[in-house]
């Protein structure tokens, strides 16, 4: 469930284009460049889950697939992930300031390979007393089946791992491309996985008691293959890059005391989220709606990894020189604009999900093993899960301005804030909803949690950065406006394209089929008028976002210079 890499010195030491300067344009290039792959990412995911949801449904083969499969990026994250995503594209831009990066990278990569794969060996025995603390399910049949897969699931810790490291490396060498595509790989390879098992030996209707040797052999060996094929899909750009991996055992002067206080903290914030993500996926077995819950997610997850992750993934390692060189002033600038490129299309994206959430979710998953009838409730947890998208959005951007200066202390003290209402707010809706209607609450707590996330950070960040108004030259409307009045034009215009959408999808329903196909009839017809409605809005507000994006996407057009966001 966690969701999350400018441009310098080639490793042969030729200069790259400078990243100092906080030049929307450029933020945009970067991002649009990781936008692209993500969106080549996010497509092919979006058929995993719907191949997934018509072959294994909502039920509990599903369900044991769910819980075996969060177990390897749960205990990655939790023991050694978050150390790597969070700290080490700082450390690494640090350490190519000095021309150190080379050495150490090889030290970093031979200490991450020996100690996740002690804890994967370790992980595989305690298999069946992680399945049991994940899920609270009655049915033995599908514990089962979830501690099996979980074997064949959690050799994943070490690929992840592996993953993490060169990305890392990748980014602070200015090559975006491969690990933004290299989920692609992942995706074709488990959908490819999923046609398998429909032709494997077995029962088409399987339960967790049914399921045959095959099928599982099929659908255990063919997911973890993927995660090892995304792995793969970074070598040949690793090597591009000039970097080759020696095995290197001594690890002094790689400042693991530094990295370890640093590690510290962020060891507290995965702790948080990790312990807020047992409690939900307990409470969600309980009663048998994790599969659901995950479903939404994943579209939910959409818009954010589109937008607001290729735009983290460019100003971490901007953000991080603009720290080291003490310019606070163009960190500010540069996260302002982040979280109104972001926002100028997270918020459609969120209020059309509001009020389309249902016909999406008919369009996409009500296929196979999956009714319309199950699909429309996906819908209503998705509808729910968008209230929190944009709040979402601007919490883990901003908190990559306090990683961008070593300060991996705030982000965890905000995020044990964000745990605990999350838990708080979830055990509350267990216990006081029906149990059909809980995963309803199960959502609502995700939202409520991030809206306060984004509170606590942006009162922080004031306080350390200064107040955000975009006064620089490159403000196309020659003044200043505030990045708060920015986000209230947006979201007005972003309430009169939803009610487009709501006024088209209410006339079109009750004349087209309630299938899939009519609700994906509705979809496309209803968002078309929400995009046009919506972007005449913003123009007419004076969002400068708008006029910016279009006046680029002309030039560009126009004169070839290479694409633009």
């Amino acid at each position: 469930m966690t969701l999350l890499r400018s441009v310098v010195c080639s490793p042969s030491g030729i200069n790259q284009p400078n990243v100092t300067t906080a030049s929307p344009r450029g933020l945009a290039r970067d991002t649009r460049t990781m936008a692209v792959g993500t969106v080549a990412s996010r497509i092919t995911g979006f058929l995993r889950t719907a191949t997934l949801v018509a072959v294994l449904g909502v039920g509990g083969v599903r369900q044991a697939f769910e819980v075996s499969n969060a177990l390897p990026n749960s205990l990655y994250d939790l023991l050694w992930g978050g150390v790597l995503t969070a700290t080490l594209v700082p450390v690494l831009v640090q350490a190519r300031a000095k021309n150190e990066d080379e050495a150490y990278a090889q030290r970093l990569l031979t200490l991450v390979l020996l100690a996740l794969t002690g804890l994967t060996a370790l992980a595989m025995v305690a298999a069946p007393t992680l399945v049991r603390l994940y899920s609270t399910t009655t049915d033995p049949a599908q514990l089962d089946l979830a501690v099996a897969w979980a074997r064949f699931f959690l050799p994943q810790i070490l690929f992840y791992g592996v993953s993490a490291i060169v990305g890392a490396i990748l980014n602070t060498r200015g090559r975006f491309a491969a690990p933004v595509w290299a989920p692609v790989f992942n995706n074709v390879v488990v959908i490819t996985t999923l046609a398998l098992f429909t032709i494997a030996p077995g029962p088409q209707a399987a339960t967790p008691a049914s399921l045959s040797i095959s099928q599982r052999l099929v659908l255990g060996v063919g997911t973890t293959m993927g995660v090892v094929a995304m792995t793969a899909a970074l070598l040949p750009s690793l090597r591009a890059s000039g970097f080759r991996w020696r095995i290197q055992l001594d690890l002094q002067g790689m400042g693991l005391r530094r990295l370890g206080r640093l590690a510290a903290w962020t060891f507290v914030y995965v702790a948080a989220t990790q312990l807020a993500f047992l409690i939900l996926t307990r409470l969600a077995t309980g009663v048998d709606q994790l599969p659901q819950y995950v479903t939404a997610l994943t579209v939910w997850q959409f818009p954010y990894a589109v937008v607001a992750v290729s735009m983290i993934t460019a100003l971490l390692p901007r953000m991080s020189r603009h720290a080291v060189d003490g310019r606070l002033d163009l960190m500010r600038h540069d996260l302002d604009r982040g979280v109104r490129l972001s926002a100028v299309f997270i918020i459609p994206a969120a209020l059309g999900l509001v009020v389309l959430g249902q016909p999406v979710a008919v369009a996409l998953f009500a296929h196979g093993r999956t009714t319309t009838a199950q699909a429309d409730q996906i819908g209503s947890v998705l509808a729910v899960f968008a209230l929190g998208l944009l709040p979402f959005s601007i919490y883990q951007l901003q908190s990559r301005a306090f990683y961008a200066r070593s300060d991996t202390k705030t982000p965890a003290l905000v995020q044990v804030i964000v745990s605990t209402t999350l838990v708080l707010v979830d055990v509350a809706a267990s216990v006081t909803l029906p149990a059909h209607n809980r995963i309803y609450g199960l959502a609502a707590g995700l939202v409520i949690a991030y809206w306060v996330g984004a509170a606590v950070t942006t009162l922080l960040l004031r306080r350390q950065l200064g107040s955000s108004r975009d006064t620089r030259p490159e403000s196309h409307s020659g003044t200043p406006h505030s990045t708060i009045g920015a986000l209230g034009r947006m979201t007005a215009a972003g309430l009169v394209g939803a009610a487009t959408a709501a006024g088209t999808a209410a006339t079109l329903t009750p004349q087209l089929p309630t299938n899939w196909t009519g609700a994906a009839i509705v979809v496309a017809l209803a968002s078309v008028a929400d995009v046009v409605i919506y972007g005449t809005v913003l123009l007419l507000l004076g969002v400068d976002e708008a006029k910016w994006s279009w006046r680029t996407n002309r030039a560009a057009a126009t004169h070839q210079n290479g694409p633009s966001f």
